[in-house]
C-alpha cells in the first residue's frame, strides 16, 4: 500500500511545483492574495502635505472613522510618510484604489502615482503618492504611462513624467477629475 501512496504524493508535489513555477512575478499579474495588494488595500490614502492643492502629497493611513451626516470628514492615522503617527480629521482621502495593468488607459484619466518609483511589491517605499493625469498612453504595452501634474486650475503647461504602470493606481473612490478648467 505504501508503494502506491509514495508515487502519488510525489506526482502531486511535482504538479504543484510546476504550477507555482509557471506563475510569473509580474506587476500585471497581481492578485488579491498578493501581500503588496493586501497592504495597499487595507489602508486609505490621505493628503499629508499641501492638502488643498492639486499637487498634494498622499501617504498611507489607517481609517479610524468614516464621515457621518453631521461631519463630512474622515478621521485617519498615517502609517508612513512625513506625517507618520499623526491622527487628523480631513476630507482629502482616497478610500479605494486598484492596480493598473497593461490595458488601455484613456487620456485624461486621473491616477495615483508612487513618487518613489519602487520595484513591484516593495512595501517599504509606499509613503509618497501624487495625483496625476494621463497625457499619453502610447507606451502602455511596454509598461509606461505619461502623466501630467498640474499645480493649479490654470496650469496648462504642467510638469510631465513617464511612470512605470506598476507604480500607478486607478482611483476608484472617490472619483477625482482633472483640476484644470478647459475653455472650449
Amino acid at each position: 500500500m505504501l508503494k502506491k501512496i509514495i508515487p502519488f504524493v510525489v506526482l502531486c508535489s511535482l504538479i504543484f511545483a510546476a504550477g507555482c513555477a509557471g506563475r510569473k512575478n509580474s506587476p500585471y499579474n497581481r492578485n488579491p492574495e498578493d501581500t503588496y495588494e493586501q497592504f495597499l488595500s487595507k489602508h486609505v490614502f490621505g493628503a499629508c502635505e499641501n492638502i488643498d492643492k492639486p499637487y498634494a502629497l498622499y501617504s498611507l493611513a489607517k481609517l479610524n472613522k468614516t464621515p457621518s451626516n453631521d461631519d463630512p470628514r474622515y478621521k485617519i492615522t498615517f502609517v508612513n510618510g512625513p506625517c507618520k503617527g499623526q491622527t487628523v480629521w480631513t476630507t482629502r482621502v482616497i478610500v479605494k484604489t486598484e492596480p493598473v495593468g497593461a490595458e488601455e488607459i484613456p487620456t485624461g484619466t486621473v491616477l495615483l502615482r508612487n513618487y518613489r518609483n519602487p520595484e513591484p511589491n516593495d512595501k517599504e517605499k509606499t509613503d509618497r503618492w501624487n495625483v496625476g493625469i494621463v497625457t499619453s498612453n502610447s507606451r502602455v504595452k511596454q509598461g509606461i504611462v505619461d502623466l501630467a501634474f498640474p499645480r493649479d486650475r490654470n496650469d496648462f503647461n504642467p510638469a510631465r513624467e513617464s511612470i512605470y504602470t506598476h507604480n500607478v493606481r486607478y482611483i476608484v473612490q472617490p472619483e477625482i477629475k482633472d483640476v484644470r478648467v478647459f475653455i472650449h
